[in-house]
């Protein structure tokens, strides 16, 4: 496993981050390098667990997809076994541990409002070591993690990487990543977001030209949301915390404008309910965290903080398990839970 980063690997990961499948030659112009060594590099990083390129369903813009964020009360001393049994759930995409009364934290899929309230209200409640939850529907996602950037390159290669061809042309509402003939191709790209068709061919037991055509729909239809992730105790934005806020409505396209451009915001989402607006922020320290509260309180006035949560340990992450810094240990495919009609 990797304990640390240089800035060439900060680099490489800021670039993936922008073209996540961008080819090596396309990217070594960009950084004043050559294909071979940034292969060799991230290979590197992705063997030690560091960085990876994965793909999950592009949530906010496909048919039928809900998600929602549920805080779970657990019973003492069975967290660690409710947390393993949920760590191998795909419609769970994310599990943090936070410092409050409800400690777990999951952020779920589900494939219309009906199956999203069965594992709401039947499923995740009747599991062992569960004694309350909060369950809080997402109405839009205005930024999530894929957004997120290291910060590592200056505006030229920034600028020379915006130059090169984007993934996604449109999106389809018709095209389901999760169903037949997409599925295995979204599983083998949840593993690895850079597998070329010949790769997924070999995967999948497919003709390259069969898989060439399926994967160019994927891509074309901006089916899927790919993202370059980084351990996060290898940065220096070490703390998570999630902000419950709650803003007028009239105010609440003003607040996301603000906020969209401050390099610390990894995700916010319109929820139905008193808290309507969820923040979660990186940050450097428990110091810069009680500043962005401040932020948040004084400059977006009216807007106001109803709950934080300071998240101690992220088990999963998009379907990705990760050791106490955040490095990836295996892999959960990420897929939305299923209809009735599918059972």
């Amino acid at each position: 496993m990797i304990d640390s980063l240089d800035e060439e690997d900060f680099s490489l990961i800021h670039a993936l981050q922008l073209r996540p499948r961008a080819s090596w030659t396309q990217l070594a112009s960009a950084l004043d390098s050559s294909p071979i060594t940034l292969a060799r590099r991230w290979e590197r990083l992705r063997d030690g667990g560091a960085a990876w390129v994965t793909a999950y369903p592009h949530v906010p813009g496909l048919y039928q997809v809900q998600a929602a964020y549920v805080e779970i009360r657990c019973a003492s001393g069975q967290v660690r076994e409710l947390i393993r049994e949920l760590s191998t759930w795909p419609s769970v995409a994310s599990i943090e541990e936070a410092s409050r009364e409800y400690s777990v934290v999951l952020t779920v899929f589900g494939l219309g409002l009906r199956e999203l309230s069965t594992l709401l209200l039947d499923a995740i409640p009747s599991l062992p070591g569960v004694l309350n939850t909060r369950s809080h529907l997402a109405s839009r996602l205005h930024v999530e993690g894929s957004s997120w950037r290291v910060g590592a390159l200056d505006r030229r290669r920034v600028q020379a990487l915006s130059q090169l061809p984007s993934i996604g042309t449109g999106r389809s509402a018709k095209l389901q990543p999760w169903k037949e003939p997409y599925a295995p191709l979204t599983v083998a790209l949840g593993e690895d977001g850079r597998r070329s068709a010949a790769d997924l061919a070999r995967i999948t037991g497919r003709p390259v030209s069969t898989v060439r055509r399926q994967l160019g729909h994927l891509l074309g239809a901006d089916a899927l949301t790919f993202r370059c992730e980084i351990a996060q105790g290898l940065t220096p934005s070490p703390i998570v915390v999630n902000w419950w806020c709650q803003v007028p409505v009239a105010h609440v396209s003003t607040c996301v404008d603000r906020l969209r451009a401050n390099p610390t915001v990894r995700q916010m989402a319109s929820l139905p309910g008193p808290a309507n607006l969820l923040v979660t922020t990186w940050m450097r320290s428990i110091e810069e965290s009680m500043r962005m509260q401040e932020h948040l309180e004084q400059d977006l006035a009216p807007l106001s903080v109803v709950d934080s949560a300071l998240i101690l340990r992220t088990v999963k992450r998009m379907g990705w398990l990760l050791d106490d810094l955040g490095r990836s240990t295996g892999f959960v495919v990420t897929m939305p839970a299923p209809a009735r009609e599918d059972r």
